[in-house]
């Protein structure tokens, strides 16, 4: 279930990114694959042009012959350059059957070349298309002119037609880097990708933890409430037949069963008392009474409280309790949490011993402690002790033990609180819980 919950975290985290980089990167691409085909053309259509006024339009008369006009007859107007600085480049005038008449070129390419450029310019209507020749790519654009013809010798005007002025230009390198541009945008998408699957998968897993360890902690709480309402309903039901089979006989012979009953009924109205307990805990609703008052005074009245129990047992209560140390919290809370801490220390230190209680001040915080002798916590069963249920003794039938809610009760009482409560043990000299208010 928690795999199924973690993989669909994944799968919708990496839906969201894998969307949000290929986008990023696509319009990164596209604007620069836009700008570049944008500075092309206008370096394609941005002229020198010099004022000599002819028919067609201004145009330059600068020529290269690439096959001879009629006998005494020169093009005027022909727009041969493009600007400088713009890279490799030629221009072509091609005739309205497609006949290459003028070539004005700074690349030294065969004559058949030119040819196919004309071809191939004039068989497409795109008017910023691309060829390739010689190995190099050429993005051209074509425009239609007018050009007039007359005599070298006089200024007679012969012949006009319509005319095609292609110029070439060559794109190679900028086609190079925008091809590199997008295999390095491809390349970081998909190493984004991967390192994203790794760091998902990372927080995933930190997310779904919590759930596992709640669900456990469920779980582990309907078995062992199930486990502790087990025994007492399993002695009244066992009573009650045996008060049924003898229900001839008098009260008095009978009194065992109902005594019985009734310790089996006091230890249901106690868990379930220390259910509530829990519950109004981790409530947050359930309101505080905070208010100013005298911690030392607390502390001596919840010692003061365990003490005939502790002198019963034969133990001895050292008070280390510094006078006048004033709190802002909770009072009832907090003398609850001491009163859970000091019976589990009498519960368990063996008789004649001792318990230590401690109250101070710590630099900026408040630091009470409860010590007792006794038999260590191992170590391994420390982050497991203000778990509800939890005991060290796994068959439950210890005398000394109760519900295992006490010192769950405690730590969600000090959490409410703001206070820390923390447990330390030594095996053979002590176990300790500290309470520390900030």
């Amino acid at each position: 279930m928690f795999r199924k919950t973690r993989n669909r975290i994944m799968l919708l985290n990496m839906a969201m990114v894998s969307a949000v980089v290929i986008i990023a990167f696509a319009v990164v691409f596209v604007t620069v694959y836009t700008q570049e085909r944008s500075s092309n053309r206008e370096k394609l259509l941005n002229y020198i042009i010099p004022h000599i006024t002819v028919a067609g339009g201004p145009f330059r008369r600068e020529t290269i012959h690439a096959e001879p006009l009629p006998d005494g007859l020169s093009v005027y107007g022909f727009a041969q350059r493009i600007v400088p600085g713009a890279g490799l480049s030629f221009s072509l005038l091609v005739d309205s059957d497609g006949n290459l008449v003028e070539v004005n070129s700074m690349v030294d390419l065969p004559e058949t070349l030119y040819k196919q450029a004309a071809f191939e310019a004039m068989k497409t209507s795109r008017r910023d298309a691309t060829v390739m020749l010689g190995g190099r790519t050429w993005q051209y654009a074509a425009s239609p002119i007018t050009v007039e013809f007359r005599e070298s010798s006089n200024i007679a005007f012969v012949v006009s037609g319509a005319y095609s002025d292609i110029r070439f230009l060559d794109v190679t390198d900028s086609h190079r880097m925008l091809w590199s541009l997008g295999l390095t945008l491809a390349g970081l998408v998909i190493v984004i990708l991967v390192a994203f699957f790794f760091i998902s998968r990372f927080f995933a897993n930190r997310a779904i933890q919590p759930m596992e360890e709640a669900f456990e902690k469920q779980s582990r709480f309907v078995a062992d409430a199930s486990h502790e309402l087990k025994t007492p309903l399993s002695i009244i039901t066992a009573n009650c037949g045996v008060l049924y089979a003898g229900k001839d006989e008098t009260m008095e012979s009978q009194i065992k069963w109902v005594d019985s009953i009734t310790r089996a009924a006091d230890r249901m109205a106690g868990l379930v008392g220390g259910l509530l307990s829990l519950a109004r805990m981790e409530d947050s609703e359930h309101m505080l009474s905070i208010a100013d008052f005298d911690l030392s005074a607390a502390v001596h009245e919840a010692v003061s409280d365990i003490q005939q129990a502790a002198e019963e047992k034969g133990l001895v209560i050292q008070r280390r309790i510094e006078p006048d140390i004033k709190l802002n919290s909770d009072r009832e809370q907090i003398q609850k949490v001491l009163a859970i801490l000091l019976d589990n220390a009498v519960k368990y230190t063996e008789s004649g011993g001792e318990v230590a209680v401690l109250l101070k001040p710590d630099r900026h915080n408040i630091v009470c402690a409860v010590r007792n002798g006794g038999i260590a916590i191992p170590r391994e069963e420390l982050p497991y002790l203000f778990d509800r249920f939890y005991r060290g003794d796994p068959s439950r039938t210890s005398e000394n033990s109760g519900y295992g809610l006490g010192l769950a009760i405690a730590k969600s009482a000090a959490d409410r609180l703001g206070a820390k409560l923390t447990v330390s043990s030594e095996e053979g000299q002590y176990t300790e819980f500290r309470l520390l208010f900030a």
